[in-house]
Formats: structure tokens, sequence, C-alpha cells
């Protein structure tokens, strides 16, 4: 008997299911011999029986390596991930006249630290204020979250439209 947890998850893995296979075999072996000696109690047993037999052919007959070539996963350590975004894609800017004091969003910015550089004289409340002025301002630009910004971009301040 070998101990699975001193060889890899494919070969325990393999070697489960191998053990499941033979216990399939020798079930289904002795359904045969049952229903040669007493027809009756195959009668009673064969629904089951062949439930049983027929769910665990189904578990076993997927044995098959998974990895894709020789060297399991070792063999796709390396490749590079395809770049897709985790979130929804930002809308689409609205389209109207540029604005002259338009913020375009630089990496680590936040509304917060957008407002304390345009009005760095103003109070905490005033700020958050200000926040949720610019998030109404440029919600279309923004999406639904507004602690979700892009860098790139281009936020217009309160009022300039």
């Amino acid at each position: 008997m070998q101990d699975l947890t001193s060889m890899g998850p494919e070969t325990a893995l393999r070697t489960v299911l191998t053990a499941v296979l033979l216990v399939w075999a020798a079930w289904w072996c002795v359904g045969l011999v049952v229903a040669l000696v007493d027809r009756r109690l195959a009668a009673r047993l064969a629904p089951p029986l062949l439930r049983a037999l027929l769910a665990t052919g189904a578990v076993v007959a997927v044995q098959a390596p998974s990895h894709a070539a020789v060297g399991g996963v070792d063999a796709l350590r390396g490749l590079s991930l395809p770049e897709r975004p985790l979130t929804a894609a930002p809308a689409p800017a609205p389209t109207h006249e540029p604005v002259a004091d338009a913020h375009v969003v630089a990496p680590g910015e936040s509304l917060w630290s957008i407002v304390r550089e345009h009005s760095p004289d103003a109070g905490e409340a005033d700020v958050g204020d200000q926040v949720r002025a610019w998030y109404r301002t440029n919600r279309a630009v923004l999406g639904p979250d507004p602690d979700l910004i892009h860098p790139g971009q281009r936020l217009d301040p309160p009022g300039a439209r």
C-alpha cells in the first residue's frame, strides 16, 4: 500500500481512481454471480446495482491526466497571463466642449487627492462635499463607483459646464 501523502496530487488521484476501478470490477463480478445463482434476488438488486455500476463507471472513466503536455503544470510556468480587465470598462466620456480646468487622472490618484490639489485650503468637511460634487459632475465618466477611477480619465470640475 502506498502512502498518498508522499506522492504528487496527480499520482495520488490516479491511485485512488484505480482503486475505485478495482472495487467497481469486483462489485460487477458479485452482481454477475448473484444473477447466475438466484434470479429473484438479482431482480431486487438489479436497479440499485446498475445505478451504482453506472455512477462508479462514469467517475472512473474520466481517469486521465489533466495536464496539457509532458511535465504537467510545470510546463506552463513562465507563460504570461492574458491581459484583461478585472472590472467593467469605464463608460465612454460624453462628448462636450473641452473645459480649461479639466483634470486628467494620473496613476494613484483618487477623487479626494484631486479635490485637495484643486482646493488646498479647504477643510475636511468642505473636501468631502467637493468630492461628492466632482463625482456628480463626472458620473458619466466615472460610472457607479466613485472610488474606482482610472488613469487617463478626464474629469471636469463642478460648475465648469
